[in-house]
């Protein structure tokens, strides 16, 4: 265990992470069931347990609380495992960062593995409203933006290099992938299982196997 996660400080950062996310989570699916004008800041709050004043502590709106906060897109224990996950012996790209990508993925989207149908879907969420699109648009810029610096760094590459982009371009189409198959109506299998075998299933496009061999 993290031994700063032990001490009050590292404990106080760790219930308002909770709060701040459990907040996304229920303005996500009051927004599914009653519209984003369908509840207020009250009900929210009266939901997730906390005052109104705490609320305003972490969001300026409830729109805002439904897009989520950035600090909340990546998991931070995670991140510096990721970067710290380089192979010392790799040169150039290493063999690993696609699945390290996708680790990071597992540990950055706190899906239910249990109860897929109680987890609000953002695509759904954009359909129900569509004035929403524009921020998740600007946020997932901001996202793409920061993992790029990030692979850059961890990989040695250069500013602009292009397959640090390329990286960012191949884990969102993964993510993006496993999430539409995870809210399937039915599903049964967890976003962390779906997402290893979408990673599997883009290895096998780039690396085939030779017809007649097994």
């Amino acid at each position: 265990m993290n031994e700063s996660a032990t001490k009050p400080e590292g404990v106080r950062a760790q219930r308002r992470e909770r709060t701040r996310r459990e907040l996304t989570r229920q303005a996500r699916l009051l927004t599914m069931e009653h519209g984003l004008g369908g509840f207020t800041v009250e009900e929210l709050c009266e939901r997730v347990g906390v005052s109104r004043r705490t609320f305003f502590n972490y969001f300026h709106a409830k729109d805002d609380a439904v897009i989520g906060h950035r600090d909340d897109t990546l998991d931070d224990a995670a991140l510096t495992e990721f970067v710290n996950a380089r192979p010392s012996d790799a040169t150039g790209i290493s063999s690993t960062l696609m699945h390290d990508l996708v680790g990071l993925a597992i540990a950055s989207i706190p899906f239910d593995v249990e109860h897929p149908e109680d987890e609000p879907n953002p695509e759904m969420l954009v359909e129900r409203e569509p004035q929403l699109l524009p921020k998740f648009m600007r946020e997932g810029a901001e996202l793409e933006r920061r993992m790029i610096g990030v692979i850059e760094f961890r990989e040695g590459l250069a500013p602009g290099d292009p397959r640090a982009a390329m990286a960012v371009q191949l884990i969102g189409t993964i993510v993006r992938a496993s999430a539409a198959r995870y809210f399937t109506p039915g599903n049964t299998t967890d976003f962390a299982a779906l997402l290893l075998e979408s990673l599997d299933s883009a290895r096998a496009l780039f690396s085939p196997t030779p017809e007649g061999t097994e």
